[in-house]
């Protein structure tokens, strides 16, 4: 599914009103009946409007007329004078007047009960929201909350970023947002995507031929995705995925390394680990090979190969990361302790000549960066895109929704997850994931979309047997066949 900016936004808008003739008060039309087809699916009785004084109010002052012409009691609940509201606000305003409409303007002191309401529409603020709500606005959005009616945001719960998915502190939380055209890349980022309730995208009738192609999307269609496996074939069809990792304190992270890639269908998996960790390899994963870490040099001329380091691998081997970063020509995968080597000497990923994934959390991407944590974490879009095109590579940014970002501009947001896999083990298993992905000849992006997916949905099914307090990584691990049976 793609998603656009509110800059993108706007210029479809333009482009549909300026180049095609399409007139702004139809959008706007076209956006009433479209909220109001997913609001009588509530079969509502009573319904409360609060609509403010730009186009987000005046869709809810279309949508107010909508629902009356289809016998629902509306209330209009309008903040702010009609007069100094935009155009196409007034119109509908005005319009919705001549139906002798219960229009309530919002002043100081006024008190709203909405104990009698079955479905409130939150039509306050838009998309252009750029700061926090002021604090007429920030006690209406707290009156909403209170409520126990459903609550429907249109286009974007009031005092929502649009872009970056902050919510300024206060902000109306939704049951079902209805936004239009496209959906607005920051309602999947977090904490908006708390706000948001089930998020429904309506057509508004603008001609399909936009300006400026959309790069950001959710990947929510996936089938076609996997590699093809065919009968007449054996474990070289479908590759090597190595793994320089793990140590004697954290073979673990090798083993699930490992067992990832098997389970999404590599070849043959290849560990380079310490000999200690190898003898827990050949207990736990015998179908692995292993190679020892000091012979790691006898990797980086192979070929059909992708190789991921970093997992458990320990620091006193940041050497060997920036060899193979260097080096070797294949995909390369950096997580974990090569990402902590990489942030020392961070220019070293310009001399990659292969193409590279790495896989920061938030918090290494904050010493990736130079930044903090906080920042990170309400930018995560940009510094991904940013990164990803000053060193020509995939950044797979982590988090409870993951961000991959390519160095075309292409954005993928990950929705699938859940705190199950909020667990020690989980990221290595993420990494054995895409590596496997790799191996089988997948286009490197591609694969990290793809691998986020995969291991979202099996987070998602171990946490339903396990609970998400006891889903441990190994059984996160063992529903990946059953994801891509899904699949």
């Amino acid at each position: 599914m793609q998603l656009v900016t509110t800059l993108q936004m706007k210029n479809a808008e333009e482009y549909a009103i300026n180049d095609k003739g399409v007139p702004s008060i139809l959008l706007m039309e076209n956006a009433a009946i479209g909220a109001k087809e997913e609001i009588m699916k509530l079969a509502p009785k009573n319904v409360a409007i609060f609509s403010g004084k730009g186009n987000n109010g005046g869709d809810g002052l279309a949508i107010a007329r909508a629902l009356i012409a289809s016998g629902v009691s509306v209330t209009v609940y309008f903040v702010g004078e009609p007069e100094k509201a935009t155009l196409d606000c007034n119109t509908n305003y005005c319009i919705l007047s001549a139906y002798n409409t219960k229009i309530i303007k919002v002043t100081e002191g006024l008190k709203i009960d909405l104990s009698g309401y079955d479905v409130i529409v939150d039509a306050l603020v838009g998309t252009g929201l750029k700061k926090k709500l002021s604090p007429k606005y920030a006690e209406l959005a707290n009156l909403i909350n209170a409520a126990s009616a459903t609550v429907v945001a249109i286009d974007c719960p009031s005092g929502i970023n649009a872009d970056t998915g902050w919510d300024y502190g206060t902000g109306v939380y939704a049951d079902i947002t209805v936004t239009f055209h496209r959906a607005k890349l920051g309602l999947y980022l977090y904490p908006a995507y708390e706000h948001v309730g089930k998020i429904v995208v309506k057509s508004i009738g603008i001609p399909v031929e936009e300006s400026e192609p959309y790069t950001a999307f959710v990947l929510d269609e996936i089938k076609g995705l996997l590699p093809k496996r065919k009968a007449n074939t054996h474990k070289g069809s479908y590759g090597k995925a190595v793994f320089v990792s793990g140590c004697d304190t954290m073979a673990g992270a090798a083993v699930f390394n490992a067992l990832s890639a098997y389970k999404v269908g590599a070849g043959l998996v290849n560990v380079c680990t310490t000999s200690k960790a190898i003898d827990i390899i050949h207990t736990l994963v015998p179908e692995a090979i292993t190679t020892f870490r000091e012979e790691y040099a006898s990797l980086i001329n192979t070929r059909d190969t992708v190789i991921a380091c970093g997992s458990g691998l320990g620091r006193e081997c940041d050497d060997i990361v920036y060899e193979l970063i260097k080096k070797y020509k294949g995909t390369l995968v950096l997580d974990a302790d090569a990402l902590n080597a990489v942030s020392e000497n961070i220019d070293i990923l310009k001399e990659r000549s292969g193409a590279c994934i790495i896989t920061p959390h938030i918090k290494e991407m904050a010493r990736l960066t130079g930044s903090d944590t906080a920042t990170v974490a309400d930018n995560m879009p940009k510094l991904a895109l940013e990164m990803a095109k000053k060193y020509n590579i995939i950044v797979m940014l982590k988090s409870a929704h993951t961000v991959i970002a390519s160095p075309t501009g292409d954005i993928c947001i990950n929705i699938t997850g859940c705190s199950a896999l909020a667990k020690g083990g989980s990221g290595d298993c993420l990494t054995g994931i895409v590596t496997g992905l790799c191996a089988q000849g997948m286009d490197p992006f591609e694969a990290a979309c793809l691998g986020a997916y995969i291991f979202g949905k099996a987070g998602e099914r171990a946490g339903e047997k396990y609970t998400m307090y006891g889903t441990t990584a190994r059984e996160v691990i063992d529903e990946v066949p059953n994801v891509i049976a899904e699949i």
